[in-house]
């Protein structure tokens, strides 16, 4: 476990000592968040209920599509100032191609015989990108001079803006077709 994820885990827990509206720790919380999903659709049997694991795909899709949000509109552009212009490219290229990955995830049906491979295409995405950021991105953040509660109280505010939208006719639409149009 790294020092991001046992802090995010001791800010959960209230045994920080970190303000809980850090905003690495906010972003580890999500990195936890977003593991904890991915476990739970590898733990789907292979042959289970579609509907179950088109579920369980779509959480994690939406969970990651907030937190994309989350750091594409609050945390980029506060740490703008202290990245250099190499990494934030490398970064927006990768999630780039979650974003994609999310897209075809989203356009098959969980009964199809790719559903399954392009969940874990998603997911070793996502574990690729959250364990570069915690081992290079957020210890050069974490001694800049970037205003880390600052900017994490403003990120948990737009979580919550974003968690707590309705959904669109769209996106029901796209989860109707996941789950086999039910």
């Amino acid at each position: 476990m790294t020092v991001a994820r046992r802090k995010a885990a001791q800010a959960q827990r209230g045994k920080a000592d970190l303000h809980p509206h850090d905003a690495l720790v906010l972003l580890t919380a999500d990195h936890n968040e977003l593991d904890k999903l991915v476990r739970e659709f590898e733990r789907q049997p292979k042959t289970g209920d579609a509907v179950e694991k088109g579920k369980a795909a779509l959480r994690i899709c939406h969970a990651f599509e907030v937190y994309a949000a989350i750091k594409r509109e609050v945390f980029y552009p506060a740490a703008e100032a202290v990245l250099e212009g190499e990494d934030r490219e490398a970064l927006a290229a990768r999630r780039e191609d979650i974003a994609d990955t999310i897209a075809k995830v989203e356009a098959t049906p969980a009964d199809d015989p790719s559903f399954d491979s392009a969940v874990a295409a998603l997911a070793e995405q996502i574990k690729r990108l959250t364990k570069q950021e915690e081992e290079t991105l957020f210890p050069r953040l974490r001694h800049s001079k970037l205003d880390l509660v600052g900017t994490g109280e403003r990120m948990a505010a737009r979580k919550t803006e974003l968690s707590t939208a309705p959904l669109d006719r769209d996106t029901i639409r796209e989860a109707r077709k996941v789950l086999g149009g039910r």
